[in-house]
């Protein structure tokens, strides 16, 4: 670190940039020390926790749940679709997929699609309560009847009596603007239980 004058002449303390300018560093409008650039997911790839609740806190974050899925006796398949489509405006930031089973066993699926399955529909909310509807309303749908399993997977987890998070250690999934794609997760139940699908996701 080097000292050097600035506009009040006061000594301020810097450093060399990669060009071998001195800059001084940065503070943000709270007069926080800088220790990144800022902006969104383009210009500032680090995607922290802090900065997931500041989109939250912003109305930017919604969440979509089959809730209580009363699996019938035999195997079925159930699922929750995210779909992003091109017309949406924004991009679609998944951070959080959790699958829960009440009793039994089931298998988890994760599959990526290109077409909007167009399930039965489901309200996205705004984590942020009274906040403005989803920019991918009409786009997010559930199956609570036996559906077709077809095509490659992303993941396959089998779980029994838990709930479990699968993205995990900061794992994300980014639906681009004007891409139209979406993920779908399906569970496959083996008997009659209680499971149900949650996600969550930022738009920008």
């Amino acid at each position: 670190m080097t000292s050097f004058m600035g506009p009040d002449g006061s000594s301020l303390s810097g450093g060399l940039n990669p060009s071998g300018i001195i800059n001084g560093m940065n503070l943000d409008a709270a007069g926080n020390l800088k220790v990144s650039p800022g902006g969104n997911l383009v210009t500032n790839p680090a995607i922290t926790e802090d900065q997931i609740r500041a989109w939250i806190a912003n109305g930017q974050g919604f969440s979509a749940s089959t809730g209580v899925l009363n699996s019938a006796a035999g195997t079925n398949n159930y699922a929750l679709s995210v779909f992003n489509p091109s017309t949406s405006g924004k991009n679609i930031l998944i951070y959080s997929i959790q699958v829960a089973n009440g009793s039994g066993a089931m298998t988890a699926l994760l599959q990526r699609v290109t077409a909007d399955p167009a399930f039965t529909a489901v309200t996205p909310l705004n984590a942020k309560l009274g906040g403005s509807a989803s920019a991918i309303a009409g786009h997010v749908s559930q199956a609570t009847s036996n559906q077709t399993l077809s095509g490659t997977y992303d993941q396959v987890i089998t779980i029994a009596s838990t709930t479990m998070e699968l993205l995990t250690n900061g794992a994300a999934i980014l639906l681009p603007n004007g891409s139209s794609e979406g993920l779908v997760q399906y569970i496959q139940t083996y008997s009659a239980a209680i499971n149900s699908i949650l996600a969550r996701w930022i738009e920008f």
